[in-house]
């Protein structure tokens, strides 16, 4: 039955993805360097058009590929703060799901060198239609 299940790795989960992390980390990829080009530097003013178009390319492949389950896709993206000698994130979900159908799986996408000023992190979430 359903349990609760906290992911610590994207690879710890790949027993039960409905498409293979190697795709998942493709499509993520894709709709990350199609959205923000190389050129791109962070730009506050555009975050919330640069998460709607990604998540939007994200759901449009998995549903393109999977047929059986029911997506959800979160984004962030993280504002570099070229001047700090360091930075970081931690980000955490939870789920009440049937472990060996549903699952999660969680990206993490560089935006290049220190000058663009940005990364990405990317969730999705699958859901058996049972």
């Amino acid at each position: 039955m359903a349990s609760p299940r906290v992911p610590e790795e994207s690879t710890k989960l790949s027993s039960n993805t409905p498409i293979s992390l190697s795709k998942l980390s493709d499509i993520c990829t894709e709709a990350c360097s199609d959205t923000i080009p190389p050129d791109t530097v962070y730009d506050h003013s555009r975050t919330s058009t640069w998460n709607e178009q990604i998540i939007h390319a994200v759901l449009k492949s998995l549903i393109g590929a999977c047929s059986t389950h029911k997506f959800i896709v979160y984004t962030t993206i993280i504002q570099q703060d070229i001047t700090a000698r360091s930075r970081g994130i931690h980000s955490t979900s939870g789920a009440y799901w049937n472990n060996e159908k549903d699952g999660m799986y969680n990206f993490s996408w560089n935006g290049g060198d220190k000058e663009r000023g940005l990364d990405m992190v990317i969730s999705i979430a699958w859901i058996a239609k049972e």
